[in-house]
């Protein structure tokens, strides 16, 4: 009894930690700020906490935690709900595919990967937005959205490594190989 409890709550802390530590960084950049540059950035941790958590530990992070972060991010920003719970459903979908075709493990693979997953992702999202809406948006934010948030990716790919590392047990198969 006791043995089935731990493994039940050591198998939710492993899907807490990925959807935690991807919603502490985006509350800390939802912090005010006075030049409205810096708010592009808003979006940034989801992007690359989804495509860093899918594509570099898929057994911690499930389609329900996108569609999890996705509801959070559209309270956060006011959006009606379903345009960025599509978006990075579409984020964890590309990510699945781009996981089984390449080899991500280099960072350099990885970071060239992820242009090519929010480029996907943020033309869905605007393209919703444009149906939604009816009003095309502007490719100027679109495309300050988008460096900003390839330009962060280092970043917070080793802010999300570190929190693996810290708080992430291996996986037991990977255990049982060392012993």
């Amino acid at each position: 009894m006791k043995n089935s409890i731990k493994n039940f709550l050591l198998d939710t802390s492993v899907f807490l930690i990925p959807l935690l530590s991807i919603i502490i960084l985006v509350l800390i950049l939802y912090t005010p700020r006075a030049n409205s540059y810096w708010n592009f950035l808003r979006q940034a941790p989801f992007y690359a906490g989804i495509y860093f958590w899918q594509s570099q530990r898929p057994d911690a992070f499930h389609f329900f935690s996108a569609f999890i972060l996705g509801i959070v991010a559209d309270v956060l920003e006011g959006t009606p709900l379903g345009i960025n719970l599509t978006t990075f459903l579409i984020l964890y979908f590309v990510c699945i595919k781009f996981a089984m075709k390449f080899n991500i493990q280099k960072f350099s693979y990885s970071w060239l990967l992820f242009m090519v997953a929010i480029v996907i992702a943020m033309l869905s999202k605007a393209l919703i937005v444009s149906i939604s809406y009816r009003h095309i948006i502007s490719l100027k934010f679109l495309s300050m959205e988008f460096f900003l948030t390839l330009a962060t990716y280092p970043l917070l790919a080793r802010i999300y490594s570190w929190v693996e590392k810290r708080c992430i047990p291996l996986e037991e198969r990977y255990e049982k190989i060392k012993s």
